[in-house]
């Protein structure tokens, strides 16, 4: 069929919209969620049908036991809708015409049960109103009495008129072929629908231990049903058969109607297996007796399943509804309470809002100032009278304006707060506040917004003090960049021209060596030359005399070795009883080399006084030239790193550091750092 004529075809039969401005893409989506359904439902049908058909042992007159397809049918409808009835109806013509049958005998029997299960979902839906949970003893009791005993009185009537009338000679009485397809048509709605209908809720069972207890009852209860329906010695007793009912019980109260219908389908599977196969107490008497009995026993135990589980869980629901009305109630009691409460906190609220410590503000939703405290009329300088005649936009920077506007539109969309919002603020007096701002939307009784609450900080020191700390962090940067650059125009301009020098001589010996002997002297003093000027740059980067000789004595060989390659005189005088800590002797050795490259390069002089001393439980350092000096406070303002480098490696040591200069007077640098508790213990004790 083609698609055009498919889709019309489900519109007439109602399953899809007539409407014809349905999209395309909904049309195609309910056509193949149909096509889903219906192939669902046929192979559902067809399994159940062939089951039922293979035990038609236990009766006579090739009719089973239990016709599981019948329940399937009435399930399908039940969850589908009566959209789904062709596929019902192909399924039982299908079954009925591959058994040895006849195409009357299969078009009556796919009339029969088609009907049966659409008169049954009629009744179960519009008189019983039935829900599909099966949760109220009211819908289980519809679904025995009209889905399963009720409609299958439709399906029997019509099925053994239509066998009586193609099988005339087959059948002893009508009254039995009828007997028997009610019997069958009736448990297969009561093993197969309540199974089918509540199944999904076993399949949410997310805790282990009542996972673990849920096969533990089935594998006890299949274990059980083994030895009931079985050949044992032990079991001389048909009404021994009963002993499954307690586990039946115990399902249907502790996981409900879906529990209750898979140990009942369990307990019916495998007693009609049993049977079948001649086994068992239901085996011993004829096959139309032995058929009926089965199927009483069968009734007996959905009975008693479905309505155990249906009342235990109306129960349940009731107990949940007094539960919700008792805390309603309870919470009827605590609003009324609440409201006395309400009325106090609302004093204690202007009150905590007036003498807040930050900036408290109450804004429209509009964006007006509707009440200010005191802390945010000092945070922009205005008073609270000029402020209610502004909008919040007037008192923010122009440029963060758009993103804190978007702020507050989804605060007033979503009905959320947000806090510590960033953003610039425009003082009185014309000068940028930095701000930090969170707000809460207070909504009213019908939801509607009334205003903001918002908390206001003012952030400007922290601001100057993080653009100071990111301007001394690229100044570092640069720093080490230039500290690299250094390094490497050392290396090249110079160790490695001397190098490159050294091997070109070294390659006019090989070519002359009678020379060797009068011009080995000349290369060495060469080579020493390149490796003192490479361990001084290595001392320069880090000190070994450092951490093997203690602070003083390797500050002490750096003035040597620094005053002889920059032809300087360094007067080093040390009074320092006791070793250092290797942190605080760091941080001097690294003051006093950049104090000395920078009298080397900026002073003018060639002579220089270092002193380090310790007195009253400090150490302290003192670099003194006589050179040109300079301004301290244009040179720490400038783009050089030198000061500011000396100052944080101070301060790292909580030390403290002066610098004393003036045009044309010199230079003294004065580095104090206070000695840990322990080192001046140490110190006593020596």
């Amino acid at each position: 069929m083609p698609a055009t004529r498919s889709i019309r075809f489900l519109k007439r039969s109602g399953v899809l919209f007539k409407d014809a401005s349905t999209p395309r893409v909904t049309i195609a989506y309910h056509y193949w969620k149909y096509v889903v359904q219906f192939t669902a439902v046929f192979a559902a049908y067809f399994i159940a049908g062939r089951l039922g058909q293979a035990t038609t042992d236990v009766r006579s007159n090739n009719l089973g036991p239990v016709w599981p397809a019948y329940g399937v049918a009435l399930a399908a409808i039940l969850l589908c809708g009566y959209r789904i009835w062709p596929a019902v109806a192909l399924g039982v013509f299908v079954i009925a015409f591959l058994s040895p049958e006849s195409y009357l005998t299969a078009l009556g029997q796919t009339s029969g049960s088609t009907a049966a299960a659409l008169i049954g979902t009629f009744l179960l839906r519009h008189i019983a109103k039935l829900d599909n949970s099966l949760s109220r003893l009211r819908d289980g009791l519809a679904l025995i009495l009209l889905g399963a005993f009720g409609s299958a009185i439709v399906s029997a009537s019509i099925g053994t008129l239509v066998l009586h009338a193609s099988h005339i000679h087959s059948y002893a009485g009508l009254g039995s072929a009828w007997l028997i397809y009610w019997l069958g048509d009736s448990t297969g709605v009561l093993l197969v629908t309540p199974l089918v209908l509540t199944f999904p809720n076993l399949l949410r069972i997310r805790n282990w231990v009542r996972l673990a207890e849920f096969i533990c009852l089935l594998t006890i209860l299949v274990a059980i049903c083994a030895i009931v329906f079985g050949d044992l010695a032990i079991v001389p007793v048909r009404m021994i058969a009963f002993a499954v009912l307690p586990l039946v019980v115990w399902a249907a109260f502790r996981f409900g109607v879906s529990g209750a219908a898979l140990s009942i389908f369990l307990v019916a599977t495998v007693a009609t297996v049993q049977t079948a196969l001649g086994s068992g107490s239901f085996a011993s008497n004829t096959p139309f007796m032995n058929g009926v009995q089965l199927d009483v026993f069968f009734a007996v135990l959905s009975l008693t399943g479905l309505t155990f589980a249906a009342v235990y869980a109306e129960r349940e629901l009731a107990q949940r509804e007094r539960e919700q009305s008792l805390r309603e109630q309870v919470g009827m009691e605590v609003r009324l309470q609440n409201q006395e409460l309400l009325r106090e906190s609302e004093e204690k609220f202007r009150s905590v809002f007036r003498d807040a410590g930050v900036g408290m503000v109450i804004v429209s939703p509009e964006g007006r100032f509707l009440a200010t405290n005191s802390t945010f009329c000092d945070i922009l300088g205005y008073t609270e009278e000029e402020l209610l005649e502004k909008t919040v936009e007037s008192v923010t920077f122009p440029e963060d304006w758009p993103a804190f506007s978007q702020k507050l539109r989804e605060a007033l969309t979503d009905g959320c707060s947000f806090q510590w919002f960033e953003k610039r603020s425009l003082h009185k007096s014309g000068r940028i506040v930095y701000t930090e701002t969170s707000a809460s939307l207070i909504r009213a009784r019908n939801g509607e917004p009334q205003y903001f609450v918002g908390e206001v900080s003012d952030i400007t020191k922290r601001k100057e003090a993080e653009e100071a700390l990111s301007d001394m962090t690229r100044k570092l940067v640069q720093a080490q960049e230039q500290e690299r650059a250094r390094i490497a125009r050392e290396l090249h301009d110079d160790i490695n021209q001397r190098l490159a020098l050294l091997t070109f001589e070294l390659e006019q010996l090989k070519q002359n060596p009678s020379e060797v002997e009068s011009r080995a002297q000349e290369l060495r003093k060469q080579t020493i030359d390149i490796s003192n000027d490479v361990q001084a740059l290595s001392h320069d980067l880090h000190s070994s005399q450092l951490e093997y000789l203690g602070a003083v004595a390797g500050m002490r060989s750096w003035c040597k070795q620094f005053a002889e390659r920059q032809k300087m005189e360094i007067e080093f005088k040390s009074g320092v009883p006791s070793v250092l800590p290797f942190e605080v002797g760091l941080c001097l050795f690294r003051v006093l080399q950049e104090a000395l490259h920078n009298a080397s390069k900026h002073s003018g002089v060639k002579r220089v006084a270092v002193q380090i001393e310790e007195h009253s439980n400090e150490v302290h350092l003192i670099v003194n030239d006589s050179g040109k000096g300079f301004d301290v406070e244009t040179a720490s303002q400038g783009k050089g790193l030198g000061l500011t480098s000396m100052r944080e490696r101070v301060r790292l040591v909580n030390g403290t550091i002066s610098i004393e200069s003036k045009p044309m007077g010199g230079t003294t640098i004065h580095v104090r750092v206070p000695l840990e508790s322990r080192h001046a213990a140490k110190q006593e004790a020596v």
